[in-house]
């Protein structure tokens, strides 16, 4: 009989350890945290392709076409667009005295594919062609000509 209470209180003490267990199992708590952050207007501008570009020989007046294009990255958290300039001051920009800037800026076209866009990361593929005529030419000394051309991305 004595071990009969034994077994007895035993198999009490397991139920009522399971039961604890189970009910251990069944409640649950659960409790949340508000995240919150800003992204301000953000913007890199990158060349990934080929950023030099030559012209054949000038040998009279005609259209030229680059060597070859070039490729730009925006990245950015904004709507953006693009402008591009002509740097004369950059020690790299080297014309013959005289030459003019005027014709070199209006004959020197670059056509983008495009010149805006969304957020987000965009190529933008750029062109070039050098358009001569024959008053442009004379005012374009004979020479080497080497220029830098800066593009610009920004924010709206």
């Amino acid at each position: 009989m004595r071990m009969l209470k034994v077994v007895g209180m035993a198999m009490l003490v397991a139920a009522m350890v399971v039961g604890m267990a189970a009910v251990s199992f069944a409640a649950s708590s659960a409790v949340s945290a508000n995240a919150s952050f800003s992204i301000p207007s953000w913007i890199s501008l990158s060349i990934v392709g080929n950023g030099d570009v030559s012209f054949a020989s000038i040998t009279g007046p005609g259209t030229y076409n680059g060597s070859n294009g070039t490729q730009l990255r925006v990245l950015s958290t904004a709507n953006w667009s693009l402008s591009n300039t002509i740097l004369w001051a950059s020690p790299s920009s080297k014309m013959p005295v005289g030459a003019s800037q005027a014709t070199i800026d209006a004959s020197l076209q670059r056509t983008f594919d495009k010149t805006s866009g969304a957020w987000g990361s965009q190529t933008v593929n750029v062109s070039y062609r050098l358009v001569l005529t024959s008053d442009d030419l004379a005012t374009l000394p004979q020479g080497d000509y080497s220029l830098v051309v800066q593009y610009t991305a920004t924010t709206n």
